[in-house]
């Protein structure tokens, strides 16, 4: 049977009350006044203050399991080392040929597009090949082989390089095997080779002359000799001198054409060094134009030719095809590359940049995809600079662990605007470190 309540007799009631007589304690309670206070209360009121103070108790100890880490928050952006590049058009104007296909592979140097300009592009094209294959011949010093430009009469802005360039391969066919500097060369060498003909002739005679010379000598020794000795007449002693006077000035007049003809091979060398410096500076002339052409056709080329800047799968930023109107920076084409590697870029200020270190997690909740629905980026902190990067902002490197794949593993589609708020974990504290931090630094002091 059920236990009845326990409660509390009329005697101990009126005791306890300070109520002599019955007819008293009619008058001050009532029926329903009298059986409240003589029911038990319950358990809760009778143990509720035990209770309260049980809960908070554990309460308190949960806190010590309960983690609740120190966060800084600051502003993130995705960049990446190999990202996809944009191909912007530089003038405005149509699209005169149109080689791209969406989604194919190509590679560095491709023509993607040429813009309308007041050249043709075919006859640039033969200007280009033309420029490649003689900077070749340079390359291996064989000036020989450079080859005539073909007549080309639509090049624009380029015509006066052309014009300037077929000036010097005119003046450069002079330099060739038997053009005129090689004629020249062999006309002196000609001279030279007579020149020293005669000087030899000449040096044979100078020896003739002075044997002769010695034997008048000798005759006129003899003879002076014989007019001491009243044996010849003086006058025959001054004929013999006479011809000896001779024989020396013939000597004089062999010397000085020696030394005319001297004069002459001199000359010829001269005219032969001046025509190996015209050769040369013919030759710089024409590099020059050769380099300057070269400038003005990849200037032509940035402006009006879109090339692939490096290897990867091409998309179209929009839709055009040829004959399509290009404005002057719009957006045409955007080359993906085969594996490219993203990262994060935090700024952070001054405030608790104290509290950063390297290698310290960090959680990217991006602007574009909602952190409830997409989930957050896995980071971890690289380097942070000793410098400034802005003002008094820090600019820190933060790895990706998993790539753009987030912690739901849903992979972010990348964009050159990806922007967000990374929360930095600096400290791995407990709820009950937190609530203890301003004690803590009480007792410190």
């Amino acid at each position: 049977m059920p236990q009845q309540e326990e409660s509390y007799s009329l005697d101990a009631m009126l005791e306890a009350a300070n109520i002599e007589s019955l007819d008293e304690a009619d008058r001050i309670y009532s029926h329903e006044v009298r059986e409240i206070i003589s029911s038990k209360p319950v358990w809760i009121v009778r143990n509720g203050i035990a209770m309260f103070f049980v809960i908070i108790g554990l309460l308190f100890t949960l806190t010590f399991f309960i983690q609740y880490p120190d966060i800084v928050k600051a502003p993130v952006k995705i960049v990446g080392d190999n990202l996809p590049k944009q191909i912007i058009s530089k003038s405005e104007g149509r699209i005169v040929y149109l080689y791209a296909l969406e989604n194919k592979k190509v590679i560095a140097g491709d023509v993607l597009a040429v813009l309308q300009s007041n050249a043709d592009y075919k006859q640039i094209m033969l200007l280009k090949k033309w420029l490649e294959q003689t900077e070749l011949h340079l390359k291996q010093n064989n000036w020989n082989a450079i080859s005539q430009l073909e007549t080309l009469n639509q090049l624009g802005d380029l015509q006066k390089n052309y014009q300037d360039i077929a000036q010097q391969i005119y003046q450069l066919s002079w330099a060739k095997t038997k053009g005129y500097f090689n004629q020249k060369r062999d006309a002196i060498a000609q001279d030279i080779r007579l020149i020293n003909q005669s000087k030899e002739n000449a040096n044979n005679q100078k020896q003739l002359i002075l044997q002769d010379l010695a034997m008048q000598q000798g005759l006129l020794a003899i003879n002076e000799k014989m007019a001491n000795e009243k044996v010849i007449a003086p006058l025959d002693l001054i004929k013999d001198k006479s011809t000896v006077l001779s024989k020396k000035q013939q000597l004089v007049q062999v010397d000085a054409a020696d030394i005319t003809q001297s004069a002459n091979i001199v000359a010829k060398q001269k005219e032969l060094l001046e025509i190996h410096k015209l050769n040369a500076d013919i030759q710089q002339n024409f590099i020059a134009a050769l380099f300057n052409t070269k400038s003005a056709l990849a200037e032509w080329a940035n402006r009006y030719i879109l090339v692939a800047s490096e290897t990867g799968t091409l998309q179209f930023a929009s839709y055009f095809q040829e004959n399509s109107w290009i404005k002057t920076g719009q957006e045409l084409f955007y080359i993906i590359p085969k594996q490219p590697t993203y990262f994060a870029e935090l700024i952070a200020s001054q405030q608790n940049f104290g509290k950063l270190k390297q290698g310290q997690q960090v959680n990217i909740a991006l602007n574009s995809y909602q952190r409830n629905e997409f989930g957050v980026l896995n980071g971890t902190i690289m380097n942070i600079p000793q410098v400034p990067y802005k003002d008094t902002s820090f600019l820190i490197k933060v790895k990706l662990n998993n790539g753009l794949q987030t912690n739901y593993q849903k992979t972010i589609h990348f964009s050159n605007s990806l922007t967000g708020t990374a929360d930095v974990i600096t400290a791995e504290a407990s709820l009950a470190d937190r609530l203890l931090y301003q004690w803590r630094g009480l007792f410190a002091r």
